[in-house]
């Protein structure tokens, strides 16, 4: 795990070759295919994203993690799943002292995650593969859509590295406003 200043005291942690310990059961799956107009052959790849954006009074925060696994399809089939909004709390998350965070992806966040893969194809071509979203935490009070499109199209993007990172490559992954 690496822990990144973002400026503006945003900040975030980004895990690359394992997965924080936010892995939930499936209540439902969304599954939408993209197109993808490259074919890289990757090993699996299974890396997260947690980010803590203070905005004032409050906070925007999410973590969104999975795994990437190549084929030689033409497309990047991805599987979001959703969890219950009552699962364990995450103690461990960047969040601010006034949120509570628990593990899991509540349904209002899905649509979100999918978008944010959109996002990511305005910036890249997509890889073909599978992405498996299975490892999330939400906050009761600071989480939104807006935070989990960006958290998934800086996943998408991590995804796609031919190399290991640098922390100035890892931050400029990250958009400047989160809106």
């Amino acid at each position: 795990m690496r822990t990144l200043e973002l400026g503006k005291y945003r900040r975030a942690r980004v895990w690359i070759g394992d997965l924080p310990h936010v892995a939930y059961a499936a209540q439902k799956t969304l599954i939408q295919n993209f197109v993808a107009n490259r074919h890289l052959i990757y090993e699996p790849r299974e890396t997260a994203v947690e980010i803590l954006v203070p905005l004032g009074a409050r906070s925007m925060y999410g973590l969104l993690g999975g795994r990437y696994v190549y084929d030689s399809t033409s497309e990047l089939r991805v599987e979001v799943s959703l969890s219950s909004a009552t699962e364990r709390p995450f103690p461990e998350s960047l969040a601010t002292s006034t949120d509570e965070v628990r593990i899991g992806l509540p349904a209002e966040y899905g649509a979100a995650v999918l978008a944010g893969i959109e996002i990511a194809e305005n910036d890249a071509p997509l890889t073909a593969g599978r992405f498996f979203v299975d490892h999330a935490a939400h906050g009761t009070v600071g989480s939104c859509i807006a935070i989990y499109k960006h958290l998934s199209a800086v996943l998408v993007k991590l995804f796609n590295l031919k190399e290991e990172p640098s922390d100035s490559d890892l931050v400029a992954l990250f958009p400047t406003e989160f809106g």
